[in-house]
């Protein structure tokens, strides 16, 4: 549950709810209030670097809706990784960079949430530039999967640009530098902590499109004609070795090719967003070949896609499958609590539902999920 990121939508627009009663009923005088609460690079005040961030311009309610849709996209998966302290304070710190840098290329007041919202999205391409972003086609009432990484980077190329355009005498009320600086900041700090290893590297991160990239290019380079540099020594996969290796391997049988097939659908549907029919692909194929297990992610999300829909026979079978081949997953414990609840309230396993549950207790940090652990083993004993 993304509490942070709710509490801090709930508390904008509460400011906002806030200042439209008080210009509509004349409670109080809004217009000094705002000049105490916005950012004005010219008479600095520390607290209005934290205050700033929470007030929007009740003449017009898109500006805040906006932000507020961006914070709810993109702030309750970094959320989940950054941790809900940890989440807070760079939200918070990405509001102050944002004036900060706003201050640098103009001396105008700022007020919004426009700044800590850039930092949330440039942390969320570090984090997970290989997702898809849902976006809605208003003109066709349709929605179509967009590459975060072309989604975020067109955003960011955009404000740049528009930056540009205000240094030439281009007007606009827009603080441009502000949302630069807290993509700059967004991404930075996220970067860091996934270099330094405070946050653990999954799949989708920044780190992962790095290591593909190398190993693409040793491929490329193994696969030329003459080997050269490091691929020249004997333990090299030079392109000879390979085309050897390659002649020699065995034909896939048909149902060998069959299933690769069925693979490639599933990582094909789930790579559009479409888990159901990725679900019910995989459902089929494990049928056919019970063994058959994806990548840490595409797995996790192929099991809770079933166990959404209720299926909890294969939902249980994809979870055990993702703890034996990723034995210390990052939500190896949530993954156990759920075979549990599954083992203990659906699938009447009460033996591997003990097992798992007690295997999961010492990592859950959860004041809810230890309950939930304590609840099971409780209904286990009766």
């Amino acid at each position: 549950m993304p509490i942070v990121t709710q509490g801090l939508i709930a508390l904008n627009l509460a400011v906002y709810l806030t200042g439209l009663i008080a210009q509509t009923v004349d409670l109080f005088d809004l217009e000094k209030l705002t000049d105490v609460l916005h950012f004005d690079p010219q008479q600095f005040r520390w607290w209005q670097l934290l205050t700033s961030m929470f007030m929007h311009d009740p003449q017009s309610i898109w500006h805040l809706a906006f932000n507020m849709l961006f914070l709810w996209v993109f702030g309750a998966p970094v959320e989940d990784r950054l941790g809900r302290i940890g989440f807070l304070a760079f939200y918070l710190g990405g509001g102050v960079v944002a004036c900060l840098g706003h201050s640098m290329a103009s001396p105008t007041p700022v007020i919004g949430a426009s700044g800590a919202i850039a930092a949330v999205t440039g942390a969320f391409l570090a984090l997970f530039p290989r997702s898809h972003i849902i976006v809605l086609f208003l003109l066709g009432f349709g929605t179509f999967a967009v590459s975060s990484l072309w989604f975020i980077g067109l955003y960011f190329l955009v404000d740049v640009l528009r930056h540009a355009g205000s240094l030439l005498g281009v007007r606009s009320n827009v603080a441009y530098m502000a949302h630069i600086a807290g993509y700059l900041y967004g991404f930075g700090v996220a970067f860091i902590l996934l270099g330094t290893g405070i946050i653990k590297h999954e799949e989708y991160d920044v780190f992962f499109l790095f290591t593909q990239a190398r190993r693409r290019a040793a491929f490329r380079a193994a696969n030329r004609v003459q080997a050269v540099g490091m691929w020249e020594s004997a333990a090299a996969d030079t392109g000879d070795r390979l085309a050897k290796r390659n002649k020699a391997a065995a034909p896939l049988s048909a149902e060998e090719a069959r299933h690769s097939e069925m693979r490639a659908q599933i990582n094909q549907l789930a790579s559009v967003n479409d888990l159901a029919g990725a679900a019910a692909k995989y459902r089929e194929l494990l049928r056919q070949a019970p063994d058959t297990v994806f990548t840490e992610q595409r797995q996790l999300d192929l099991a809770n896609q079933l166990y959404a829909q209720n299926d909890h026979a294969h939902a249980a079978a994809a979870y055990e499958l993702l703890l034996e081949r990723y034995p210390t997953c990052a939500r190896a414990a949530q993954v156990r609590l759920i075979l549990g609840v599954m083992y203990t309230r659906q699938l009447n396993h009460p033996a591997r539902a003990k097992e798992v549950i007690q295997a999961a207790k010492p990592s859950l940090h959860e004041p809810n999920q230890t309950k939930l652990a304590e609840e099971l083993l409780a209904e286990l004993h009766r």
